[in-house]
């Protein structure tokens, strides 16, 4: 991946459908209570982690745009601590992926000007394995990819073929 401080991956339609319907699995809070025993737990979405939060999961990162499909304005407040990166619907930013890279190991908060959604990718193409990656899915509730072998390889071929695709600067 070659591309510089502002520039962003445009991901296709395609791209996007085939991530939205990646190897996920429906979890209830109490699977993820037990997840979150074994394996570091990620979450992206500001219902998700709020969610997590007040259910009691240790969540390592997570990822948060401050808005929510529901609309209401305020529900979710900036945490001094954050780290903040902007990132435009259906784009991958270059920073994103750099920033998630620089904080997987110790973990934190990263607040998105736009939108979090597709950091689902460099999350699991930068996390270790045995990490949950918890997300939600209007509508019907949160959504678990447990990081093994197989997932670390789909997402790297897929990283590979959008980095091949059309990047704005």
């Amino acid at each position: 991946m070659q591309l510089k401080s502002g520039s962003k991956f445009i991901l296709s339609q395609e791209i996007i459908a085939e991530v939205s319907s990646y190897g996920h699995k429906m979890c209830n809070e109490s699977e993820i209570q037990a997840f979150s025993r074994i394996s570091k737990i990620i979450s992206v979405g500001d219902v998700t982690t709020d969610t997590l939060h007040k259910c009691g999961v240790p969540v390592h990162l997570e990822v948060v745009d401050l808005k929510t499909r529901r609309g209401k304005e305020g529900e979710f407040q900036s945490d001094p601590s954050s780290h903040h990166v902007k990132n435009e619907a259906g784009t991958l930013s270059h920073d994103l992926f750099l920033l998630i890279r620089r904080l997987i190991p110790a973990g934190g908060r990263i607040e998105v000007n736009g939108e979090e959604d597709l950091a689902v990718i460099p999350i699991i193409y930068y996390c270790d394995l045995n990490t949950v990656i918890v997300y939600g899915i209007p509508g019907k509730g949160m959504a678990c990819i447990a990081v093994d072998r197989s997932v670390k390889k789909n997402i790297e071929e897929l990283v590979k073929r959008i980095s091949h695709g059309r990047i704005e600067n």
